[in-house]
Order: C-alpha cells, then sequence, then structure tokens
C-alpha cells in the first residue's frame, strides 16, 4: 500500500506499507521496493542497493558511482568474486557498527557477536533531485550465531539478544552520474547506560575495490591535513579521499570521498583507513592510534558513555567522483558540506 502524504512544488513524499514488491518514483529518482532490501535509481541506472541485513547488519551495495562503476568491493556479497582478497567478511561495502558497546563486539560477525537489525519497511522520500530513505534501525547484543545468514532477518533479531541502541539512518541520495552523493545521518539513541569502549573497530566505513588500494596496487589516501596512504592512518581529519582504479581492466582513476559535518559527534575523532581498503571513520579510539604531539581535545580520553534516553548524532558525506581530489577540491567540497542542513 503506498500513501501519498504530499506532492506538490515539485516534489512527492510516500510513505511505504510493502509486504511483497512495489516501484514509485519521480522523474529522475525511483526506488524499487523488494521484501529484503531497495534498489535506488537515477534516471533508470542503479545508484545503489539498501539491503536489509547482509551478515550482521544492513548496509549499501553496490555503491555505483560515474560512468557506471562499482565503487566498493563484492566480497562477502559474491563469495567467489574475482581479483579480490576474501578477508575481513564483516567489511560489507557501506556500513555502520562499533566494536565495543558494553560487553558486545558489533563490528566483527560469528557467533556471540552482536548485530544490527532493520526495523519495519524504510520511508522513501523522493524530491525533484534528490531522494532520501529513512530507516529505522536496533543495535543489539550479542549471542546468535550469524555467521550462516545473508540478507534475510534472521539470528540475533528476533528478540533472543540484548537491546542496546535505537538507531534512525537516513541516508540522502543527490548529485548525478558524473559525481555521486550519498548525505548519511544517524542517530544513536540508547536503550540502557551505554559504554563505547576505546577501540579502533568502528565506524562509519566503507571498503574500497582491491584495485583501488592503496599499496602496491598503486591508489592513494590523502587526508585534508595533508596525510597520504599508511600516515593517514589514525589522525584526525575533515575529510579524506581515496582514489585509484576501480576494477583491474581499466586505467581511469575514481576515488571516494568521505566529509565529515561540523555538527557530527566528535568530528575530530580517528580515521581508520588502511591501504588494503578500509576506509572508516572513528569517533570513539583513542588508545590503539598513533599519539599526537597537539591531540585535539577530544582525544583526552577514549569511549564515551551514554545514559539512557540521551542521544548522538552523526552525519557524513560520502561522494564518488572521478579522478583524485587535490587538496582545494577536497577543501571547498568539506566547505559546502559543512554548511548543510537536514534537508
Amino acid at each position: 500500500m503506498v500513501r501519498y502524504l504530499a506532492c506538490l512544488l515539485g516534489f512527492c513524499v510516500m510513505w511505504l506499507e510493502l509486504s511483497i514488491s512495489q516501484t514509485v518514483g519521480a522523474d529522475r529518482f525511483r526506488a524499487d521496493v523488494k521484501s529484503d532490501r531497495v534498489d535506488i535509481f537515477d534516471a533508470d541506472k542503479l545508484v545503489t542497493t539498501y539491503h536489509f541485513r547482509s551478515g550482521s547488519k544492513p548496509i549499501l551495495w553496490p555503491l555505483m558511482g560515474p560512468d557506471g562503476m562499482r565503487f566498493s568491493r563484492e566480497y562477502p556479497m559474491v563469495a567467489d568474486s574475482k581479483d579480490e582478497k576474501h578477508d575481513h567478511p564483516h567489511h560489507r561495502s557501506m556500513w555502520m557498527t562499533f566494536g565495543e558497546i558494553n560487553q558486545y563486539d558489533l563490528w566483527a560477525e560469528g557467533k556471540g557477536k552482536g548485530t544490527v537489525c532493520q526495523v519495519g519497511t524504510p520511508e522513501i522520500s523522493i524530491f525533484s533531485d534528490s531522494l532520501k530513505l529513512s530507516a529505522k534501525h536496533l543495535w543489539k547484543g550479542g549471542k546468535a550465531d550469524v555467521s550462516s545468514v545473508s540478507n534475510e532477518l534472521g539470528a540475533g533479531c528476533d528478540g533472543d539478544a540484548e537491546p542496546l541502541l535505537e538507531c534512525d539512518a537516513i541516508f540522502t541520495f543527490g548529485g548525478s552520474h558524473e559525481r555521486r552523493t550519498i548525505d548519511c545521518r544517524y542517530k544513536l539513541v540508547a536503550k540502557k547506560d551505554i559504554h563505547f569502549g576505546d577501540t579502533k573497530e568502528g565506524m562509519f566505513a566503507i571498503r574500497v575495490p582491491e584495485a583501488m588500494c592503496a599499496d602496491k596496487r598503486g591508489g592513494q589516501i590523502l587526508t585534508s591535513e595533508g596525510r597520504t596512504n599508511k600516515d593517514s592512518w589514525g589522525f584526525p581529519a575533515r575529510w579524506v579521499d581515496y582514489s585509484g582504479k576501480v576494477n583491474v581492466e581499466q586505467s581511469q582513476t575514481y576515488g571516494i570521498a568521505i566529509l565529515i559535518h561540523p555538527t557530527s559527534y566528535n568530528a575530530a575523532g580517528r580515521w581508520h583507513v588502511r591501504d588494503y581498503g578500509l576506509f572508516a571513520h572513528n569517533p570513539f579510539g583513542v588508545k590503539d592510534f598513533p599519539k599526537m604531539e597537539k591531540p585535539p581535545a577530544s582525544d583526552r580520553l577514549g569511549g564515551h558513555d551514554l545514559k539512557a534516553g540521551a542521544s548522538m548524532e552523526f552525519y557524513y558525506r560520502v561522494i564518488l567522483h572521478r579522478n583524485s581530489l587535490s587538496a582545494d577540491q577536497g577543501e571547498k567540497l568539506w566547505q559546502e558540506f559543512s554548511v548543510v542542513k537536514d534537508k
């Protein structure tokens, strides 16, 4: 069932209550809503798919950017993917989790690990130049074996694990096939007293294509502070650009930039960005990362306590683009994002 709440001034907002499949859209963007996922299209070209469950969490995969290229690795969603290392099976395209919440690990996967569960059906809002997907998640503790769970709801989401946090996750897809943007806003509300531990394992993350890795494969990492490649790991930055090839069969350089909005909780947090392809911002970890001569004020103590009923918000922009970003280009993009308010 689709109930039209508004259709005015060139945009439509729609609430979806769908049990099997439904397609909604405007001139440019549309969403195909299935029982286990939402496919997002721009002018009939796939932008991404929001999977309600992959392994232990919701993810966006694949990430499609300029020239119809895929901007995240296929493994483990494609178990026999070619030309990729089959490591870190919890690194699933684009996701948001953390490695120590109370005594639970929601970053890794497997028996006893935590889960992030899709609740209900996402709400889709379609505008003249963008599409917004609003989802509700429940972050839960361990006890369940999710090693065999793929996209379906299963172990860990049926009441057998401890609820920790509620999450409102909002993804806004904009830009174009020349430069795709995905704004990602997360609001976490504590179901009980919560302690985020001091660990490097988290939090907002992308696993880049194998050919883009900034090791012997020749990719490049550049931060707003001028750090590159291995020297980027563990330091604060307003934005980071990860660029290189997206597959071994072509020579064009592409890039993924992640920008942190200044209102995001601890925007001065560290980057868990690796030359083997992990690309993550961590607002809580300190002890595992390099010591700084002049650390930010937020660096005095790792981790964070969140009282029951209290909330915190995180806000990132992902840009999929051609070529590498220069320092000036990256700074201009961050300045534009820094003044954006919620749509």
